[in-house]
């Protein structure tokens, strides 16, 4: 990382320039070292490494550069040579920061490049460039995207089906049933909002139906994008590994066909009518499949908002998704606060913020394994495993283990000392798992490593329609693009990794080693779980609310039900007063019957002060 050994020599010069220049300009008052500003000699030096390493680019859009298959096999191998990747990147980012021609672009990206598209061989920020005001933000700066060798575009379309018998007539020797139906591809995401409803519901059988299978994969992934045997470039490796974007296709014919299978199989059952409600998660979209059904639809949200919609429909989703939240029976909120931003954003809706508080999870923090440290492999894991060996001291007392090394159980992880997150998304179900459990947590405090190639909050989604804004003053950044260091400051204080208190931030791998040595962790733990028990009292009215709505929605069926019966009897009743005068022949024949029932009917419905004793 460094390059101080005998085999950097070529690279010393411009490491020595580099650090002069930036010293030089940290002394003038400004406290902290800068990014070095333009020097003959040191663009001149950059300049040569760049014209004798080029071949370590990568020389083709979707092929892998030599010089970062290289850092990979020193990392893993130990197969040094006399390349240094940080050097040459720094000499690139020197080059693209001081050349005012049409190559600035371009020389940032193959810096960027070299960090491999995922950016998963950037520790930078752990490295002495740091200290020199070199950071992968200063490439981010120039580039303002990530590079990525495919975008696919993901077609979707939607299969639904009862995940479990589907419920019968009521059954009087048990608690009566509360049905959740939900569409939700995040089963995470879901546990949430049933353990919740399951808390306040302690009188019900809280009965869950998600017609869409979830998603249960791991972000373990890019282990080894180098192998040893064929690096840089495998023949399997030419077309890399694309960034998937989904895209869901049938989404007007679903819906209506999905509300008529729905109310066939499921809303023909009084029990279901009288308690029962509607969940929408991830991708916000699948509300619209709920729309028109007359019953209370709860939102909770952690993608944004046009995650899924084909571009041609964004205009129309917007507005229909701001129509149907201003609904009293639309529940929704997001559970983090830049997911609000984002959808304020876009949409000019204000969602509250509920952030999760697990009650699907029972254990708590119970470190009997007091020097072993978890660290969740995270998606650009492919070198940090090998780095974290390389900076542990002689003799460090604590040892670090992947989920791969355990039974993957919420009681297996509470046992460890503490937990080292390198998030991938900013809606990281993890991240509060681990914290309402009162786990200990160790997360990075450099912006560099909040740039996530697989994130839904990425410039992709980041659409605005033509339509006036509601916002009286925008924001001077997107919360979905944070395409610049400026934005990542702007939005830091809406990122929950670091709004919560007692999360623990470090600044490199050097300073997270004394850092997990030095802090009380049985303090860190209570103001965890001290956090949760204050989110935890004050959540529950919104939850609460939530329930009653759902059991008034069953109110008011039942009320119109039996209505609809008593205006049936009336009906025959009159009908048949009706034929026998007719047989009498007092008078011509006439559904009076009919008549008296819909004017009944009619007045019932639109009594003012009926329909206030519900919504009050």
């Amino acid at each position: 990382m460094d390059c101080t050994g005998p085999w950097h020599s070529d690279w010393q010069l411009f490491r020595d320039l580099f650090r002069d220049a930036s010293e030089a300009e940290s002394s003038n008052g400004t406290g902290t070292r800068p990014f070095p500003g333009f020097r003959q000699d040191l663009f001149g030096e950059a300049y040569r490494l760049y014209k004798k390493w080029h071949h370590f680019l990568a020389r083709g859009l979707e092929d892998y550069p030599t010089g970062a298959a290289a850092f990979y096999h020193a990392c893993h191998y130990n197969e040094y040579s006399d390349y240094c990747l940080y050097g040459h990147v720094a000499a690139l980012t020197y080059l693209a920061h001081h050349t005012t021609h049409g190559q600035r672009l371009d020389i940032a990206a193959q810096a960027q490049r070299l960090l491999h598209w995922n950016l998963c061989l950037d520790f930078l920020e752990s490295s002495s460039w740091a200290s020199w005001g070199f950071t992968m933000l200063d490439i981010w700066d120039i580039v303002h995207n990530f590079v990525y060798p495919q975008v696919t575009t993901l077609h979707q379309f939607l299969e639904w089906g009862p995940t479990s018998t589907p419920p019968g007539n009521d059954d009087s020797t048990g608690p009566p049933g509360f049905w959740v139906f939900e569409l939700g591809s995040h089963r995470a995401l879901s546990n949430e909002p049933i353990a919740m409803l399951s808390h306040v519901l302690p009188g019900y059988d809280v009965a869950h139906e998600n017609f869409v299978k979830p998603y249960e994969g791991r972000a373990e992934a890019f282990i080894h994008p180098f192998p040893q045997s064929c690096s840089p470039n495998c023949d399997y490796q030419q077309e890399s590994v694309p960034y998937t974007f989904p895209i869901f296709m049938d989404m007007e014919a679903s819906k209506s066909s999905f509300q008529a299978w729905l109310q066939g199989n499921y809303f023909n059952k009084p029990a279901v009518r009288r308690s029962s409600l509607f969940l929408c998660t991830n991708p916000m979209f699948y509300c619209n499949f709920f729309a028109g059904l007359n019953k209370t639809i709860l939102g909770y949200f952690g993608l944004p908002l046009l995650y899924m919609v084909p571009h041609q429909d964004g205009a129309r989703w917007l507005e229909e998704f701001t129509a149907l939240a201003s609904l009293p029976t639309s529940l929704f909120v997001s559970n983090n606060p830049l997911h609000a931003e984002q959808v304020a954003w876009q949409s000019g809706v204000r969602l509250p913020v509920l952030r999760p508080v697990t009650l699907y999870i029972t254990e708590r923090y119970q470190p009997d394994r007091p020097e072993d440290v978890l660290v969740p492999e995270p998606r650009e894991a492919c070198v940090l495993y090998c780095i974290l060996r390389a900076f542990t001291p002689a003799n460090y007392p604590l040892k670090f283990f992947g989920k791969v090394d355990t039974d993957r159980s919420y009681t297996s992880f509470a046992r460890f000392r503490s937990v080292v997150i390198y998030p991938h998304d900013f809606a990281l179900m993890t991240f509060y798992e681990f914290y309402t459990m009162g786990m200990p947590l160790f997360m990075p405090g450099h912006l560099s490593k909040y740039l996530f190639p697989f994130s839904a909050s990425v410039p992709l989604l980041d659409w605005l329609s033509d339509a006036p804004s509601s916002f009286e003053e925008r924001p001077p950044f997107s919360p979905l693009s944070l395409s610049s260091s400026e934005a990542l400051r702007y939005w830091q204080g809406k990122i929950d990794f670091f709004a919560l208190p007692a999360v623990q931030l470090f600044e490199g791998v050097g300073h997270l080693m004394n850092l997990l040595l030095e802090v009380d962790l049985q303090d860190i733990s209570q103001q965890m779980l001290t956090n949760r028990r204050i989110r935890l009292e004050t959540g529950t009215a919104f939850w609460l609310s939530v329930a009653n709505s759902a059991l008034r929605d069953g109110s008011v069926a039942a009320f119109l039900e039996e209505v609809a019966c008593r205006i049936d009897t009336l009906g025959l009743q009159l009908q048949a007063m009706d034929d026998q005068q007719f047989l009498r022949g007092r008078s011509p024949r006439r559904s009076y019957g009919s008549d008296i029932a819909r004017r009944f009917f009619f007045s019932l419905f639109w009594a003012e002060d009926f329909w206030e004793g519900f919504w009050m």
